[in-house]
């Protein structure tokens, strides 16, 4: 007996993939195996510059605290490096950073933080000159899942001043930037901010159509009887599916989900999933 042709995935059963326009497949598996190891683990009214955005001396007292500061960073995704003519140092992201999406698999322990009300704004002024900087620090702090109001002005909930002070001996941002703490950040409430700083329309797309895609997934899967290469098959399209879903959350606290936002739903589907498919494997 001829068996039936596999589909493009190599398996038997007519798994539905996630696809959106934002994302690339190709990428996105290989961040998502990153997570596949954690799946085994079960204001301020005015903001001013200092104006000492071209003053880039930048002293080093202390080499141990340098030398950690560059160990924390450079496992959170951010390489640097010093330079002795008293310029900034070259900062550069990593490949290792570009592959880790912490939190994702453990989002409560966001969702559930006491939040008391403080945000974190971030201002930093880099001279074009040293784009490379710039880029490379935005892209930390979306690493890190801080919000972006304008180009150089970021915010989180989260208190980031233990990230903050590596980044300063470590690539002297302390330069370039300002970090403050305020209750209100342009005289705008809570949710207003979080709205304005993420994109929780892009979100809320992502994630509506993973729960429509998995949905299916799961009604096909308690309907039919799959073989263990299907179901790992399924297993590690789901988990790509579920990367795209929450790559762009904040995993905020609670206090600033916006009323139709979907992550909750989405984590809780991608639980079911998995208990459903360790049961039959």
């Amino acid at each position: 007996m001829t068996p039936p042709a596999s589909n493009s995935y190599g398996s038997f059963m007519d798994w539905k993939p996630l696809h959106h326009p934002d994302f690339s497949l190709p990428v996105i598996r290989r961040k998502a195996s990153d997570n596949l190891l954690d799946l085994l683990y079960g204001t301020s009214d005015i903001l001013l510059s200092r104006g000492r955005s071209v003053i880039f001396n930048h002293c080093y007292p202390n080499n141990r605290a340098y030398s950690s500061a560059v160990y924390r960073l450079e496992k959170a995704g951010l390489i640097a490096k010093r330079k002795t003519d008293g310029s900034l140092p070259s900062l550069t992201l990593s490949k290792k950073g570009e592959t880790r999406f912490s939190g994702i698999n453990r989002p409560e322990k966001y969702w559930n933080a006491n939040w008391i009300g403080i945000w974190y704004v971030l201002m930093f002024d880099v001279p074009e000159t040293n784009r490379a900087y710039r880029d490379s620090l935005r892209g930390f702090l979306k690493r890190h899942r801080m919000g972006c109001l304008q180009k150089s002005v970021w915010v989180t909930p989260r208190d980031i001043r233990p990230e903050y002070q590596d980044l300063n001996e470590a690539a002297a941002v302390d330069d370039v930037a300002f970090l403050f703490e305020a209750k209100t950040v342009l005289g705008r409430g809570s949710l207003a901010v979080a709205k304005e700083a993420w994109d929780f329309g892009k979100l809320n797309s992502i994630q509506s159509q993973y729960l429509k895609v998995t949905r299916e997934n799961l009604k096909l899967l308690n309907s039919t009887s799959a073989s263990q290469e299907e179901l790992i098959e399924f297993f590690r399209l789901e988990n790509t599916a579920y990367t795209q879903a929450m790559f762009h959350d904040p995993l905020l606290p609670s206090k600033l989900h916006p009323p139709a936002y979907l992550g909750r739903d989405v984590f809780s589907l991608h639980q079911c999933i998995r208990t459903r498919i360790a049961g039959l494997l």
